[in-house]
C-alpha cells in the first residue's frame, strides 16, 4: 500500500448560496435546530450543537443556489504549507485569503470541475452563551431539541463531468476511497472519499451534461434512525418539500431523508452511517443495477430524470 498524504484533518465549512437567504436561515434555524454565529455582508454563519468551531455552514445571498465553496481544515499549520505546495505543483491553486469569520488564513485551489474550496489551519472556537453551556466537556453546548437537532456537518457532495478523474484528485490529498459505483461498461459514477473515518466526507456523482461546479446536495448527521422520521415530520409539517422519503441507503448504509430548502438547495438529514478504520478498507464497488442508493430495492434513483446523462453513457 503506498503512504498516502495526510494534509486534512475534516470537512470543516460549506458555503451555501442562496437567493432567499433570511428563508435560508430560518430553515436551518427551525427545522434543522442550528443556531447562528454571525454575519458579515451579505452571508450568515451557522453551526449545529455539537461543533466546537465557529461554525460548520455558512449561507451567502446570490442570484442562484449552488455551493459557494467547501473549507478543509489541516492536520497542522506545517501540514497547511506542506498542502499549499503539494496543491501548486498539481497546478489549480488560487492563492492566499486573509482569512474569513471564524478561521484565519485560508489556501484557496479548484477541483478539476471547478468547485473552489480552501484549506486553513487557525479557527475560532464557538462562543456558547452561558445558558447553552453543557455539564459536559465533550459536548459543545446542550442540545436545543429545536427540530431535527442536527449534531454535526457530514459531508458534501457534488456533481462532476469525471468521477474517476476527481476521485484521483482527492486521492491525491490524502482522502481514503472508501466506496463507488459503476455502470455496465466499467465507468465511475459515483465515488466516496474521506479523510477521517467517516463513510464519506465528499461524494462525487456523474453528470455528463451539467455545468462545471455544481452541488448535489449537503448533509447533516443526527444521532439515529428516529431523528430522521422525525425531521421528515418537521419539513413537511411546516410547510417545506420534501424530496425523498426516510430510507436507507445501501452504499454508506445510512438511514436518510431529503429535504429542500428555501433557496432550493438540497439538503439531506442522516444518521447510523458506519465508521471505517482500516487504512486499506475500500474502495469496495457497487454496480449500479445493484441500487446502491436504496437498501430496500423501493426506488433506483439512477432512473430518475437527474441521472438521464448516466444512462445514455452506459
Amino acid at each position: 500500500m503506498p503512504k498516502r498524504n495526510h494534509f486534512i484533518s475534516q470537512l470543516a465549512h460549506v458555503e451555501l448560496l442562496s437567493p432567499k437567504p433570511e428563508e435560508s436561515v430560518k430553515f436551518f434555524k427551525e427545522i434543522l435546530g442550528m443556531e447562528e454565529s454571525g454575519r458579515i455582508g451579505q452571508s450568515v454563519y451557522m453551526r449545529a450543537w455539537g461543533e466546537f468551531f465557529h461554525h460548520s455552514l455558512k449561507i451567502t445571498e446570490a442570484k442562484t443556489n449552488g455551493v459557494g465553496h467547501i473549507g478543509w481544515r489541516a492536520e497542522s499549520d506545517e501540514d497547511l504549507l506542506d498542502a499549499v505546495q503539494y496543491i501548486e505543483n498539481m497546478g489549480c491553486g488560487k492563492g492566499w485569503i486573509d482569512g474569513d469569520l471564524g478561521h484565519g488564513r485560508a489556501y484557496q485551489y479548484y477541483s478539476p470541475d471547478g468547485h473552489l474550496e480552501e484549506i486553513f489551519w487557525e479557527v475560532e472556537l464557538a462562543e456558547i452563551p452561558a445558558h447553552l453551556k453543557s455539564k459536559w466537556r465533550s459536548r459543545p453546548q446542550k442540545n436545543p431539541s429545536r427540530g431535527a437537532s442536527v449534531r454535526r456537518l457530514d459531508h458534501v457532495t457534488l456533481w462532476t463531468s469525471d468521477v474517476t478523474r476527481h476521485t484521483n484528485f482527492y486521492k491525491e490529498l490524502g482522502f481514503k476511497h472508501n466506496e463507488g459505483i459503476v455502470i455496465p461498461n466499467g465507468t465511475e459514477v459515483g465515488s466516496l472519499l474521506a479523510v477521517s473515518s467517516l463513510s464519506h466526507e465528499i461524494a462525487l456523482f456523474a453528470d455528463f451534461k451539467k455545468e462545471h461546479g455544481q452541488l448535489n446536495h449537503l448533509c447533516f448527521a443526527v444521532e439515529n434512525r428516529d431523528q430522521v422520521l422525525e425531521t421528515a415530520d418537521y419539513v413537511v409539517d411546516n410547510g417545506y418539500r420534501l424530496e425523498m422519503k426516510p430510507f436507507k441507503h445501501a452504499v454508506g448504509e445510512a438511514f436518510t431523508t431529503y429535504a429542500i430548502e428555501p433557496g432550493g438547495n438540497r439538503i439531506e438529514i442522516y444518521g447510523g452511517s458506519p465508521l471505517y478504520f482500516a487504512p486499506d478498507y475500500g474502495p469496495k464497488m457497487w454496480k449500479v443495477e445493484e441500487n446502491p442508493n436504496d437498501a430496500w430495492d423501493e426506488v433506483n434513483i439512477f432512473e430518475s430524470a437527474q441521472f438521464d446523462s448516466i444512462r445514455e453513457k452506459a
